[in-house]
């Protein structure tokens, strides 16, 4: 199974990922609206970018109360039943890595669904910040590990890019 890995080191926060993603998933050149996030922390020279986990066990599905949030058997991504959300938000709050976020326009809640198994975020981004490898037990672990490490750094200085 493949996943999205992300090299930190690599982001130069270009914002192109979320600009494809944007326009890929809702025909508009707007950051807000992408799947992808970047997190900038200007005085560390710190790049971001966040995504959905694909967790194994995900915390949104737990939480959300329609029962709209399943596993794709094929790309194993997590997949919402867009028709069936009410936007009530709790699965987006019980994300530890904000890895969802509400489309105001759609009154729902949405997050990376890997372009059904061809992320467009992989292909456009210029320095292989984002790769789409299969996923073994030593990338896993590297993948939580950094997702750990961002949990514990300051509040992101926020830009005019999203």
């Amino acid at each position: 199974m493949k996943r999205l890995q992300v090299d930190f080191d690599k982001c130069t926060g270009c914002g192109l990922c979320q600009l494809v993603c944007a326009v890929k998933h809702d025909r508009q050149f707007n950051p807000v609206l992408a799947r992808i996030k970047i997190f900038r922390y200007e005085a560390q020279g710190l790049n971001l970018p966040l995504i959905c986990q694909q967790c194994a066990h995900p915390p949104c599905a737990a939480a959300c109360l329609m029962n709209v949030i399943t596993k794709d058997a094929v790309t194993g991504a997590t997949v919402r039943d867009q028709e069936n959300c009410i936007g009530c938000r709790l699965c987006q709050a019980a994300c530890p890595f904000e890895g969802c976020t509400y489309d105001y326009d759609q009154d729902v809640v949405v997050n990376c669904d890997l372009c059904g198994g061809q992320p467009a975020c992989v292909e456009i981004c210029p320095t292989g910040a984002l790769q789409y490898l299969e996923i073994d037990l030593v990338l896993e672990r590297a993948r939580t590990a950094e997702a750990v490490k961002w949990v514990s750094l300051p509040e992101p200085e926020r830009s005019q890019h999203g």
